[in-house]
């Protein structure tokens, strides 16, 4: 035994120096793109392409980034989605977007985390806690949209489209009726779009979300087990169909695991020419060319926190900054906001704060209304898009539930028609399996509707487990399947 360990620290250190250099050194990548329609209006030009920041906080890398981006000099920066961790703050991803520069402007769409953290009300884009994009949009961000943007007398289409992973996508939106007369550029999160793309003709397509697989050999697994991810079939690099060339970024954050192995983080930047000297005139002229130099590594640094950072698996360590200890004291003030005397009151709306409480999101509404009231002054005036699960999560929900017979909603349809009200309840043993949590289906008639659930038939849905209630996690809302945008009022949610 003695004469294994000593190799066994030595290739233990060995792998922890490799994955910590590996997780935070930055390739730094440049490619020149010829014969392409983009050339006749970005010719000159240098393009920035970041992905899958995975913001927490303000260390070594962000500021790392935000060097080379100044050294570069990038005239236009597009930006694929992924800013925040897995229900990870906002706050930090504002402070470096505030940082970022080009002066042809700086473009993104949307990732899947950035639909994780339910209490942002969509702030990358949108007023806080407002359906009004913000006036002086940084990044401008692209939902189903499309920019022109004018260089030197000529027009770039800039689309981007939602995440396509939480399938919010819509790619015959974005051009809005414009068409696609111009050289066109797509943004995306995801490569599953790739298909859809060639088939509009997209000159480009840039996007992420794979990390390059972030593990070396997590391309032979999806040979393997081709049902893990769909995207992972265009790990990253350069793919054509069609006219169509997409290059999907090893993005610079991490996800699930907080290091990479053998897939370093990247930054690349584009540069755009018709006939370049260094390249080969293509037979096929509607085929791109692309040349590329040798990438540039860059360390990043090392400090404590970021040792920490790259090894923190578990999770154990709070390496966030004090955001979230903001947010929770503000969602107990909320909390803390009910009567004494009416302690069994969860949520009734009667003030401001309550509304913190509530998961925001783009295309979502709340406010305050003193019609169909049934408890106090106000009301929760709800409007909701269309979509397969339309609703909202209460954000902080009291764990310790009394010994009560009931709860109760009261819920007013202003439609003429019947639609479905869904209400779902996890405890501290459910996670995200359906099997584990409780759900319940209402139709909700015209006019007002007095919802009961028997506390004693909360209880899971396959193996009828009952809910611990005094361990209460998740309390959500939704109408399933819901065609059209919607508003409901709901009030005193409550238990008797």
């Amino acid at each position: 035994m003695k004469f294994i360990i000593p190799p066994a620290l030595i290739f233990l250190l060995l792998f922890a120096g490799k994955t910590y250099y590996d997780t935070n050194t930055i390739e730094v990548k440049h490619f020149e793109i010829s014969h392409s329609p983009l050339g006749e209006v970005l010719a000159g030009l240098k393009v920035a392409h970041l992905s899958d920041l995975h913001i927490k906080k303000i260390g070594l890398r962000e500021n790392k980034i935000l060097e080379i981006l100044k050294e570069e000099k990038p005239d236009l920066i597009l930006a694929t989605g992924d800013f925040i961790g897995f229900k990870g703050p906002y706050e930090s991803v504002l402070a470096f977007n505030s940082h970022l520069y080009a002066p042809l402007g700086v473009y993104a769409v949307l990732g899947n985390t950035e639909y994780s953290n339910e209490n942002g009300s969509c702030i990358l884009c949108h007023e806080e806690r407002s359906k009004g994009l913000k006036k002086n949009q940084h990044p401008i961000f692209l939902r189903n949209s499309s920019f022109p943007l004018k260089v030197n007398g000529r027009t770039l289409n800039i689309l981007g489209v939602d995440d396509p992973v939480s399938k919010r996508s819509n790619l015959e939106a974005a051009p809005q009726g414009k068409g696609l007369n111009n050289p066109t550029i797509l943004l995306a999160h995801s490569p599953e779009i790739f298909e859809e793309a060639s088939h509009l003709g997209i000159d480009l397509l840039l996007c992420g979300h794979t990390h390059g697989g972030q593990l070396f050999g997590i391309g032979y697994l999806q040979k393997l087990f081709p049902l893990i991810d769909p995207a992972i079939e265009f790990l990253d690099g350069f793919f054509q169909k069609g006219k169509t060339l997409m290059y999907v970024s090893r993005g610079v954050g991490n996800s699930f695991l907080p290091f990479r192995f053998g897939v370093k983080p990247e930054i690349t930047f584009f540069s755009f020419s018709v006939n370049p000297s260094n390249s080969m005139n293509p037979s096929n002229p509607s085929t791109p060319v692309i040349s590329n130099t040798l990438p540039t590594k860059i360390f990043t640094g090392f400090n404590f926190t970021s040792l920490i950072e790259t090894f923190n698996i578990l999770n154990l360590f709070n390496i966030s900054g004090s955001t979230h200890s903001t947010n929770l004291s503000r969602e107990m003030r909320s909390l803390s906001h009910q009567d004494p005397m009416n302690s069994k009151i969860l949520f009734d709306f009667e003030s401001d704060s309550d509304l913190e409480g509530l998961s925001w999101e783009c295309h979502k509404w709340f406010e305050r209304s003193e019609t169909h009231v049934t408890s106090g002054k106000y009301s929760l005036k709800v409007m909701l898009p269309p979509g397969q699960y339309s609703g909202f999560n209460f954000r902080k929900v009291p764990k310790d539930w009394p010994e009560s017979n009931f709860l109760k909603v009261d819920i007013y349809n202003p439609f003429q028609e019947r639609f479905n009200f869904h209400i779902r309840i996890d405890d501290h043993k459910s996670g995200w399996e359906y099997a584990n949590r409780f759900d319940k289906n209402f139709e909700l008639k015209p006019g007002i509707n007095h919802l009961t659930i028997p506390t004693h038939s909360i209880r899971t849905n396959i193996h009828k487990r009952p809910l611990n209630l005094k361990k209460i996690e998740c309390l959500i809302v939704f109408l399933p399947d819901n065609p059209k945008k919607r508003e409901i009022y709901i009030d005193n949610i409550r238990l008797e």
